[in-house]
């Protein structure tokens, strides 16, 4: 089984199953009572413990005459397996509109091989390329599908001649469920961490005009504490990551915040201010004046980011309140780009002041001295609703806090 891109600890086809086991194990307090639940003899449900055991190399429940008690590292992998069944009932509640009651039986009858099966072929867009990166048969692939429809009782792919494609509803599940099996990544991560391991895995997605010198900064922190982490950083639009956070891809998305706020499955916490600007290279001829009016903007010649990014909104209401609209010599949605653009000619555009600080080296880029109506801008993380991090993800979110004081404090 995958889980969150990588091998989960034991990759056969049962390992959902003993999941299931193992939770039925906690509700009853002993194997007896869970094999009777859930319609197994005893001996299968002892062995499909122990095999979970091995796979988390930990021993999660001591057996007596009395049941099973959950260990400590039983107590970390029950919260997990419990939150992503929470997650997987809730999909299953919203994709058939069936009672809780029925989420959880059908959620029961899902196997490894349907789960992965179909967040391949949502992942990769078609049954075909499903087959591809799972190494497997197409035929299997559609098997696998047509038996998770059934369960589900909801259609989930759009079939055409030669293609097999996830649905709208398909997709969210793929999502739903993708977020549910990252719980069990956590899980080991939790375990780790438990046994004093200096270790621990983040991802963090970045929008281009964050202040990249205050990640480094938290990241160099986080690895002096724990030398053996991993540390994944991403940096792409807005809407990539936020697809990327709401799947599980990335833990938390940092950079500007949207206004209005976003709500609903993620949340946003703000850091800092960090006020948009016009910028300019240093030779510039506004850059020599001590003051600039709103007016002498239309004089000039701009290189501006594509729709639907919020600097090019506060651009847009700049041109509105000028008596001309100023030329647009290039629209493009890369940054290195635009600021190239700045360097080799007269053009002006809309950057961050942080980013005017970090862009270049000795300060080949400067901020006009003028005022910007409306052209604030706050930095922060966003996180999904439901989000439960890791005690090393927890860490790393308080030193980029701290990180972000420290800068506002310094005049950013």
């Amino acid at each position: 089984m995958q889980v969150d891109g990588h091998t989960s600890p034991d990759d056969d086809l049962a390992r959902l199953r003993r999941l299931f086991l193992f939770d039925a194990v906690c509700e009853a307090g002993g194997i007896g009572q869970a094999a009777i639940h859930a319609g197994r003899t005893q001996p299968a449900v002892s062995m499909a413990i122990n095999k979970l055991e091995a796979s988390f190399d930990c021993r999660l429940f001591e057996r007596g005459f009395g049941g099973s008690e959950l260990t400590g590292d039983g107590i970390i992998v029950q919260r997990r397996v419990r939150r992503m069944l929470d997650q997987m009932e809730r999909a299953v509640v919203v994709l058939t509109g069936q009672s809780a009651a029925n989420a959880a039986k059908i959620c029961r009858r899902l196997t490894d091989a349907q789960v992965r099966c179909h967040m391949a072929i949502a992942e990769g867009g078609s049954a075909a390329e499903a087959a591809l990166s799972l190494g497997i048969s197409q035929p299997a692939v559609h098997r696998a599908a047509r038996q998770l429809e059934q369960n589900v009782g909801v259609s989930l792919y759009r079939r055409r001649v030669h293609n097999v494609s996830a649905n709208p509803a398909g997709t969210e599940f793929a999502r739903c469920l993708s977020l549910a099996l990252y719980e069990i990544t956590q899980a080991v991560d939790e375990l780790a961490y438990a046994r004093g391991q200096l270790t621990g895995k983040v991802s963090i997605g970045v929008l281009p005009l964050l202040p990249p010198r205050l990640v480094a900064r938290a990241i160099q922190r986080l690895r002096q504490r724990y030398p053996a982490s991993r540390v994944t950083v991403e940096e792409g639009s807005h809407a990539h990551l936020l697809r990327e956070l709401r799947s599980g891809g990335i833990d938390f998305l940092v950079g500007g915040l949207r206004e209005p706020r976003l709500t609903g499955l993620v949340h946003e916490t703000e850091l800092f201010a960090d006020p948009y600007v016009v910028a300019v290279r240093k030779g510039h001829a506004l850059a020599k004046r001590k003051s600039v009016v709103l007016a002498d903007l239309a004089d000039h010649d701009w290189v501006m980011p594509q729709h639907n990014v919020p600097r090019r909104a506060v651009i847009d209401s700049i041109f509105a309140r000028l008596p001309v609209k100023p030329p647009l010599v290039v629209e493009t949605s890369s940054l290195a780009m635009m600021l190239a653009m700045l360097m080799e000619s007269d053009c002006l555009t809309l950057l961050s002041r942080a980013q005017i600080r970090d862009a270049y080296p000795g300060r080949e880029l400067v901020a006009l001295n003028l005022e910007l109506p409306g052209a604030s801008r706050a930095v922060g993380y966003t996180v999904r609703t439901d989000w439960l991090g890791t005690a090393f993800q927890q860490t790393f979110l308080e030193l980029l806090c701290e990180e972000s004081a420290m800068e506002s404090q310094n005049g950013m």
